[in-house]
């Protein structure tokens, strides 16, 4: 009985699916063109009966013979041909995308067989991609060879070369670890790219704020090192740029209380009023920086702005190499140290990385071996000490306005923490 009612509802996604692209297609301006002149193949019923026979002829396969589905294909794609053939002859209709959505409709049916899941995922996925053709379109027009380029080597860079690293340390200490660092490059040349995207698509202002809140839940030092390297080339974004790396720092503190809300609740309140003042001074700061941008003197400017290549890898490698020697001063002091004392590890934990003494000392405050108190000041110190590394960042790459403001707004930032560890 289980089994039946599971390919029930197999058979509903199949025919959920089915429909929503056909629909897609039956409301598009497409569709409509194609009734007017007398085409009626493209619509829901037919896309649903499509999905249907897919999902029908995987069954039959499944249980009796694979022949099935592969001579259901076939008498489908012998259809979608000679109906391609009669629009191109008499209505003049030459796109084949209707045609291989079909494909895909009884491609999906015969994927809910298996996994709902799974088709579902590539149902939306037909659909985003049919109705978003305008958008995608006018995008195309305006990206050149160059960027076409530039995404080509990201690709090469991210998943050709990252999955190729060993996993392993290659020291004998155990310090460098290669898969990691260039995950790093990854980030920030990710960062810069979907930067770039996202500026060229809804503009500098709102581009880069979404790139420094999302980069941010992933890498904020990523962000700083992306904001840095690209405030060399256009100084007129200096604010801009400074907005997306409190932005993205902000965004740390919401992640380490995530992970602290996570891993052991009763610690929240207390980290809650070290990290809740510096969250909102970034908000001051941040408030401060959007008002200074939406001066009209700065918008006219920001218009004029000419982006670089969206593919920065030199600048990504740069701190690739500032990383490894973090890493290696990190995991050197951290062994002469030992564990003779939370806040020196919470301070040489946060020169690279802040969630390993948040997870740690969130773990330790459950078990009873720290306090409360102690475990909140060594996590707030851990992330005082990475703004500090950001800042760092931000002066060895980054322009000298783009480090006088960051400057300015860590400094309100920080101060706040600061006060808010000695007086709570």
């Amino acid at each position: 009985m289980n089994a039946e009612f599971d390919i029930l509802v197999n058979l509903a996604v199949a025919l959920g699916l089915g429909a929503l692209i056909g629909t897609e297609r039956e409301v598009t301006k497409i569709g409509k063109k194609q009734r007017q002149k007398g085409v009626e193949f493209s619509g829901l019923r037919t896309y649903s009966l499509l999905s249907l026979l897919g999902f029908a002829s995987a069954y039959l396969a499944s249980n009796f013979d694979s022949w099935f589905f592969g001579g259901a294909l076939l008498i489908v794609g012998g259809l979608l041909l000679a109906e391609y053939w009669r629009q191109s002859n008499h209505f003049n209709f030459f796109g084949i995308t209707s045609e291989f959505a079909a494909i895909a409709a009884f491609l999906i049916g015969a994927v809910s067989l298996i996994s709902p899941l799974v088709s579902t995922v590539l149902g939306v996925a037909v659909v985003l991609i049919l109705a978003l053709k305008k958008w995608i379109r006018k995008f195309l027009q305006k990206v050149s060879e160059g960027e076409f380029l530039a995404t080509i080597k990201f690709i090469i860079v991210a998943f050709v070369v990252l999955p190729i690293l060993p996993r392993e340390a290659v020291d004998p200490w155990g310090f460098l670890n290669l898969h990691n660092v260039w995950l790093m490059v990854v980030f920030i040349s990710g960062i810069s790219f979907v930067g770039y995207i996202l500026t060229k698509t809804i503009g500098a202002r709102r581009g880069l704020g979404i790139t420094g809140l999302l980069g941010g839940f992933a890498s904020s030092t990523a962000v700083t090192t992306s904001m840095a390297e690209q405030s060399n080339q256009n100084k007129k974004m200096s604010s801009l740029f400074t907005f997306a790396v409190i932005v993205a720092n902000a965004a740390m503190f919401i992640r380490v209380g995530f992970e602290v809300f996570i891993l052991n609740f009763e610690l929240l309140p207390k980290l809650a009023v070290t990290l809740g003042v510096m969250l909102i001074a970034s908000a001051g700061t941040l408030g401060f920086l959007w008002w200074k941008g939406s001066k009209a003197e700065h918008r006219e400017k920001s218009k004029e702005l000419e982006l670089s290549s969206p593919f920065q890898l030199a600048p990504a490698l740069k701190f690739g190499i500032f990383y490894i020697f973090i890493l290696i001063f990190a995991n050197l002091a951290n062994r002469f140290f030992g564990t003779s004392g939370v806040y020196a590890a919470s301070v040489i934990s946060g020169l690279a990385d802040v969630d390993a003494i948040t997870i740690s000392l969130s773990s330790f405050a459950k078990s009873g071996e720290l306090t409360i108190e102690v475990a909140a000041k060594g996590i707030t110190l851990a992330v005082i000490v990475n703004t500090l590394v950001k800042l760092a960042i931000v002066k060895l790459f980054g322009s000298p306005k783009l480090f006088r403001q960051a400057a300015a707004a860590f400094g309100v930032i920080l101060g706040s923490g600061l006060l808010a560890i000695l007086l709570f």
